[in-house]
């Protein structure tokens, strides 16, 4: 499907990959890893042509169709979510056009004029029928409920959506083309629990290849059969997930580090020898003929060892035994009430994880809980000598762009000594000259390594992180997970990375949404097993498309803050009106046999060459093939209605 050969890359000094060599087939699953500035971004534009690599080349195959979801939001126009979704980037249209252009010019041509026109014809039916056209909006409604959108928000504009659910938004129309392969960078970074569930269901069944950078190893453990990381200048391949791949690098480094040991014990052998007889007549040849073996050596270089990169947060300041408590709490944005009737107590030295669906208020609980917003009902008081340290989602985009690593650091604390300063940099992996760096220009994951390093500089003994891993790679992931094990404050953070959270906290928050604004329920069990609960709903079923919210017993989340609808109770249809669904049922399926039998002879006619030389038996087929597709889709339509109202039903 698609072949990487000898690509090199470069920006300035810095070498990214050179002749890197790699292999996707059409079932490939494959994680691309490697530290954040490595060049994974760039290998992937570099395959779809957005950038030129120095040397090298990307063969794809003819026809190869690509989904693409870059990290950044894309730029929308003002239609709404569903006919976003359905446009596919402009390439349905731009399909449904050209049929019928074709079909126009076929109909007034010449047979001797149309044999290019029909093979053009041939390959956008081909495409339409591979997007399954009459079907695309009940598909496009299931992604989007498994995204976690309500179907009232299907018909909102999307300028009325945060950056978040935009990128949801992108992910689902890419999921809609079902391309050939999908190119996903960082693509749960903006989902919750449930929708993540929901995506790796929905990539484990999908059939063609994907290529995907995630930082998030559970997601990645559940979803890749291979990875590629980017590592030494080089693209090295490792079958398995990552769990596998942890095992066999290590395997690779203990060989490689054997071989160093050996080739530099060689080097000071050689060194030896030419400093002892270098000067001396009679041994001056041999000692020319090491130093000439010496220059042939090819240099076996080993990879930068980040494993002493440690941090410790400052030790907590004493506080009281109730760090804060809500009385009553509420907060509401005009008539839109988000957390109603909040009571809670937070003891010094409890680790709480915050958890539930996308827009039920976790963010807005934080901002309560840091004091960065006033309740609109209760109260929200801090304890004795509460020290807060707020991590917001978007606090890596509030650094000065202007300034270098080192200036935003020291602006946060202008009395410590600049050598401190440095080592706290240090500790995210800012040495030497890269605390020099312009904060815009460096990469998401940076960026959030600079946020992280400002808490640090701030003792608290309340830390309040919402989302602290989004954009960290796996090795700055560990640092700061093993860093805030040894914390000995108090903490409560959003985070749906599963492999974060669990070794960290021992309390467990659901905010459960309704139309009257949040409730929030304080789990008996811990993480685990809110996270066995979740797992247990999210494969309660899977459709064709990757399963819906329904049919996975996944609670749809709302859009741009909304708050999600109760689940309707079912109003009991009668036996009678069941029989009734079942034997219409019957009949549908019946006639989509027959229409289906139909279509594929159409089809067989239409890839016969010869069909083409009868002219009107030509038009003649493409307009029934039109009305068949037609006839199909409708059937299909009432098929799912009829599948959905039994399921409920029963």
């Amino acid at each position: 499907m698609l072949h990487i050969h000898g690509l090199s890359k470069q920006y300035g000094p810095k070498v990214l990959f050179e002749d890197a060599e790699a292999h996707l087939g059409h079932r490939s699953r494959l994680a691309l890893i490697g530290p954040n500035g490595a060049g994974k971004s760039t290998l992937i534009k570099i395959i779809l042509g957005l950038e030129t690599p120095d040397s090298g080349r990307v063969t794809r195959a003819s026809h190869l169709m690509i989904g693409y979801l870059p990290q950044e939001v894309p730029k929308f126009s003002g239609k709404t979510v569903l006919e976003e979704v359905q446009s596919m980037g402009g390439r349905r249209e731009e399909l449904l056009d050209l049929r019928r252009e074709l079909e126009e010019k076929l109909a007034q041509s010449a047979s001797s004029e149309h044999e290019a026109d029909l093979e053009r014809y041939g390959r956008v039916l081909e495409e339409l029928e591979h997007l399954d056209e009459y079907r695309l909006e009940s598909r496009a409604k299931s992604i989007l409920g498994g995204m976690g959108f309500r179907p009232s928000d299907f018909h909102r504009p999307l300028t009325e959506f945060s950056g978040g659910w935009l990128m949801r938004v992108a992910l689902s129309r890419i999921l809609l083309m079902d391309p050939d392969l999908l190119l996903l960078d960082e693509p749960t970074n903006h989902l919750d629990l449930e929708s993540l569930l929901w995506l790796e269901n929905f990539l484990r069944a999908f059939r063609g290849a994907i290529l995907v950078i995630s930082h998030d190893t559970e997601f990645l453990n559940r979803v890749v059969h291979e990875v590629l990381e980017i590592d030494q200048r080089r693209l090295w391949n490792y079958r398995g997930n990552i769990e596998a791949y942890v095992l066999q690098k290590q395997e690779r480094l203990t060989i490689l580090r054997a071989q160093y040991a050996g080739q530099q014990a060689k080097i000071a052998e050689i060194e030896a020898f030419v400093e002892r007889f270098g000067a001396k007549a009679t041994k001056a040849r041999q000692a020319q003929s090491r130093l000439k073996q010496l220059e042939k050596m090819e240099l076996i270089e080993l990879p930068d060892d980040n494993s002493s990169v440690r941090f410790r947060f400052p030790p907590a300041p004493h506080s009281g035994k109730e760090v804060i408590t809500m009385k009553s709490a509420g907060m509401s944005y005009g008539e839109k009430t988000v957390l109603r009737d909040l009571s809670w107590v937070i003891s010094r030295g409890t680790r709480t994880a915050i958890v539930g669906v996308n827009g039920a208020g976790k963010t807005t609980l934080l901002k309560l809980l840091s004091q960065k917003m006033s309740p609109t009902d209760g109260e929200v008081r801090l304890g004795h000598q509460v020290k807060v340290g707020y991590y917001a989602q978007m606090q890596a985009e509030s650094l000065n762009p202007a300034l270098t690593i080192l200036q935003e650091l020291e602006a946060v604390a202008p009395e410590w000594p600049i050598s401190r300063v440095r080592a706290i940099a240090g500790a995210f992996l800012f040495t030497g000259d890269a605390v020099e760096k312009r904060c815009g220009v460096l990469s998401g994951g940076e960026k959030a390594r600079v946020a992280l390093a400002k808490l640090l500089l701030s003792p608290s003994n309340f830390l309040i992180l919402d989302e602290p891993t989004n954009h960290l790679d796996v090795e700055s992931r560990g640092v700061l997970l093993e860093a805030l094990q040894n914390y000995s404050g108090t903490l409560c953070l959003v985070s749906h990375d599963r492999a974060f959270v669990s070794p960290l906290v021992d309390a467990v928050l659901e905010i459960v949404p309704s139309p009257s604004g949040s409730e929030v329920i304080h789990l008996l069990g811990g993480y685990e097993d809110y996270l066995a609960r979740k797992m247990k709903e999210a494969t309660g079923g899977l459709s064709d498309t990757g399963g819906s919210a329904a049919g996975t017993g996944i609670a749809v989340g709302s859009g741009g803050g909304n708050s999600s609808e109760e689940k309707k109770k079912p109003t009991g249809p009668s036996n009678n009106q069941k029989r009734a669904w079942e034997k219409e049922k019957e009949k549908v399926e019946q006639v989509i046999s027959q229409l289906e039998k139909e279509q594929a002879t159409i089809q067989t006619q239409m890839a016969d060459n010869s069909t083409y030389d009868d002219k009107a038996k030509t038009l003649a087929l493409i307009a029934r093939q039109r009305e068949v597709e037609s006839a199909l889709g409708g059937k299909l339509a009432r098929w799912e209605e009829l599948c959905l109202a039994l399921e409920g039903a029963t």
